[in-house]
């Protein structure tokens, strides 16, 4: 059977000709903000799905920052500071997307970490390139063209980083973006930030122009990150019209006003902008108008209203810079405003209560979008005269357990050649009290030395020492009070930390031979101060594998953020009046042990110890709140604290003796017979009747 072959199949002459003149023609000049709007389809289900140009949400804030990244524009550098979710990322994407379909030349986008740069990728860009089918078209289709870290088109590439020298160094780059700045190393690969590094790879590309685009929320303070490249900068705000006098104003956080005195709830619902000039009020439904009125009023510049007939709503003459830089405010961004007040009155209730600033530092970086200040950078540290003047007006000395105490913990830090205690009494509002302060420097028979590092057997010795201690209520010295949980550091080397693994299963199995009886695993708290000062106050614990004794309880190893910790310690013996949260001092304790409460100092917002100084007694103090964190959550009330720990009450007074013979009950007193029956009965209601048993 013979077979024919067709004859093979030409292109289309013309469609081909007409293709590949479209692709030298020159494209239309648009700005990237004009690209988004004809080339983006947003796609975000459980919110706005459709063309990005109409969506419901105010973007004119994102105009000005996005169309000053064209090449054409007299800015090397766009520098945004704000909270998050609010547009920082889309002005790079939009850029991004300019620069394929109008402008093409290759980007290096950089990311804190490899895993945040390969999530970016997998949640955002991804989704660019599905949303926007005029951007997948000119993606290539090769193989390598479409990867994690590498996105190729026709006439340029993306490239996906992470901040690292060898990173900055493999490619030169003519546009850049840098998300998230605040969380990049200050100095990378010792040889400077990422701005100079990326700045010091443009040499090739600065008679041409290059542009980069660098965006974070703040969280490194005013003389490093993000803050101070925004202050060098233009230094733009976000200006309205009021919609009452029509006096323009800044539209920031401090034109909120709402209530401040009750709840979270309270706050919400109360909340509105004021305008500064006439006290007009402007609610949630009105933000659509302000946001119509905006302008950006930088440095130079002076708002005008819109009503005096200006066509900016601005005079003077802006500063010359080559860093275009803006301050963005969480309230003209997507959170509402009822959100943010409830988000405030919630944290500022969480630091009323429990003096922890870490809520109140997160809202206003996330949400607010400046870096936060504390309460106490104001007010002089609390010296330790102070503490001594404290002491010696106490009322109570080292040992006793004053009044107002409802549970005692007991910390254990651990040094070359003793046990470091300090025992706290913990009341109702967050009350303490130091109750006791002592070194274990030798065993059971007082001549030979502790080791706690090279010894475990030393260990043994807070047996007696610290668990079994207990204390003299001051009222009533007859009556002692037991302690609540032990917080051991286990921190200093891993021989301390193994020490302290064995040491803990040795007191939660017992002993026979000691006729020591099992502790529960609750008595002994295992911890180790963490590194990360914007982590978790108490993280949940971890468990080594490796250190567990099979058959045993668990051991739970306890990290906290002990920078938060000693924030909040800080805050508390600032408190120079009783009162909730105030610290007590013995009128006897030692000069040095007050001295090494104040041991260390803050430095950027990092608690350091100076070199030489002794700093034993904070670190005491401070696991004790730890250990507390761990048994009664935030609970003020200590609720939780079980019955056996509280202050035990004095044995009630001995009954009289029953009347003799001669002793003749009243005389209209009946006779109570008492009936049992065969079957258990449920009890009735019945009055009180005192049985007099005769002898």
């Amino acid at each position: 059977m013979q077979q024919t072959r067709e004859p093979p199949r030409f292109v289309d002459a013309r469609a081909s000709i007409r293709r590949s003149f479209g692709e030298v023609v020159f494209p239309d000049k648009v700005t990237p903000m004009e690209a988004a709007n004809l080339h983006r389809h947003l796609r975000n289900p459980g919110a706005y799905s459709g063309p990005w140009r109409d969506s419901p949400e105010p973007m004119q804030h994102l105009v000005d920052p996005t169309n000053n990244l064209a090449m054409g524009s007299a800015y090397s550098i766009v520098a945004v500071m704000g909270p998050s979710q609010m547009g920082k990322s889309e002005i790079g994407n939009n850029w991004q997307l300019h620069c394929v379909l109008y402008d093409p030349a290759d980007i290096g986008f950089w990311s804190p970490t490899k895993e945040l740069t390969a999530r970016y990728v997998t949640s955002q860009i991804d989704k660019l390139l599905d949303e926007c089918p005029d951007l997948s078209a000119r993606q290539l289709t090769t193989v390598s063209a479409d990867n994690i870290f590498l996105k190729q088109f026709k006439g340029c590439d993306w490239h996906f980083l992470w901040p690292t020298g060898a990173n900055f160094r493999a490619i030169p780059f003519s546009r850049g973006r840098q998300d998230d700045y605040d969380d990049f190393p200050d100095d990378i690969g010792e040889q400077g930030d990422a701005v100079s590094l990326f700045e010091g790879r443009t040499t090739s590309f600065q008679g041409y122009g290059w542009k980069l685009y660098v965006n974070s929320s703040p969280k490194k303070g005013t003389k490093r990150g993000i803050e101070p490249l925004v202050a060098g900068g233009t230094s733009k705000r976000w200006w309205v019209d009021c919609l009452h006098c029509h006096d323009p104003f800044e539209m920031s956080w401090e034109r909120l006003t709402f209530e401040r005195s009750g709840t979270a709830l309270d706050a919400a619902n109360t909340v509105e902008m004021t305008c500064p000039s006439c006290g007009g009020s402007h609610m949630q439904a009105d933000k659509l108008r302000l946001m119509a009125t905006g302008r950006y009023i930088g440095k130079g510049e002076t708002a005008v209203s819109w009503s005096s007939g200006s066509n900016s709503g601005k005079t003077g003459e802006l500063e010359a810079n080559t860093t275009d830089s803006y301050w963005w405010d969480g309230v003209f961004g997507l959170a509402p405003w009822a959100s943010l007040a409830r988000q405030y009155r919630t944290a500022e209730l969480r630091f009323e209560e429990h003096q922890d600033e870490g809520p109140l530092k997160s809202f206003f970086q996330t949400k607010v979008g400046r870096n936060y200040v504390s309460r106490t950078s104001g007010d002089a540290p609390v010296t330790v005269d102070m503490l001594a003047e404290r002491a010696r007006a106490a009322g109570y000395s080292l040992g006793q357990v004053p009044d107002g105490v409802v549970a005692i913990t007991m910390t254990v830090d651990l040094g070359i050649d003793r046990f470091s205690c300090m025992a706290v009494g913990h009341g109702v509002g967050n009350r303490a009290w130091i109750i006791d302060r002592f070194d274990i420097l030798t065993l059971g028979d007082g001549i030979t030395k502790v080791e706690p590092f090279r010894r475990r057997e030393h260990w043994s010795v807070l047996y007696e020492k610290v668990l079994k201690r207990t204390y003299p209520l001051q009222r009533d010295p007859s009556l002692r009070m037991r302690v609540l949980s032990t917080g051991i550091d286990t921190g200093g080397s891993d021989d301390a930390t193994d020490n302290a693994y064995a040491w803990w299963h040795d007191m939660v199995t017992g002993s026979r031979k000691e006729g020591r009886a099992a502790l529960p695993a609750s008595v002994i708290t295992l911890l180790k101060g963490g590194n990360r000062p914007a982590g978790r106050l108490l993280p949940a614990p971890t468990v080594d594998a490796k250190r567990q004794v099979k058959g045993a309880p668990e051991c739970e190893l306890f990290v906290p953020n002990v920078n938060r910790m000693k924030d909040i310690a800080d805050y508390r013996l600032r408190r120079p009046l009783p009162g909730p949260a105030f610290v007590g001092l013995p009128i006897d304790i030692s000069a040095k042990h007050l001295d090494e409460l104040r041991a260390e100092e803050k430095v950027e917002g990092v608690w350091e110890k100076p070199e030489g100084v002794r700093n034993e007694s904070w670190d005491l103090f401070i696991y004790s709140l730890v250990v507390m964190l761990r048994l009664v959550g935030l609970d003020q009330n200590l609720s939780r604290v079980p019955q056996w720990a509280r202050p035990p009450r004095p044995s009630a007074p001995a009954t009289a003796a029953p009347p003799g013979d001669d002793d003749k009950p009243p005389p209209d007193r009946p006779t109570i017979t008492v009936s049992r029956p065969s079957a258990p009965a449920k009890p009735k209601p019945r009055r009180a009747v005192r049985v007099v048993r005769s002898s």
